[in-house]
């Protein structure tokens, strides 16, 4: 994916992407719409995103005569969360469901740190 695809003119987008044997996964995080007005708590500010894609090849039939295999992402999992805490106390658990294999689990785990505010806050 392209960071083009989660420009949204006006609001701050992060996301993260990671590929596992035939899984894409993928974390977003997009700021809320705030009210005019109303003062929110830091962390409360964004909204976050899974996504578990698996890639399939299927036949496509444009015409009668003409059949096309292609490969299509077939989505497997989405979740949105309310806080980045929220997200990663879920994360282990869906990760495992998906990657079998503990060392792989972990660095999607770190990956997945680049959206924490905090982090992000920091290096500005």
């Amino acid at each position: 994916m392209k960071k083009g695809h989660f420009k949204v003119e006006g609001m701050d987008t992060q996301f993260v992407e990671f590929q596992h044997e035939g899984n894409n996964i993928l974390f977003t995080r997009f700021e809320r719409i705030r009210l005019a007005g109303t003062v929110v708590q830091e962390e409360a500010k964004y909204l976050y995103f899974i996504y578990i894609f698996r890639k399939e090849h299927k036949i496509s039939k444009k015409k009668k005569a003409d059949m096309d295999m292609g490969p299509y992402n077939i989505i497997c999992f989405n979740k949105v969360y309310h806080t980045f805490k929220e997200m990663t106390q879920n994360l282990d658990a869906i990760l495992n469901e998906y990657i079998l294999d503990e060392d792989e689990v972990f660095r999607c785990q770190e990956l997945v740190q680049k959206l924490d505010p905090e982090n992000y806050r920091n290096k500005e």
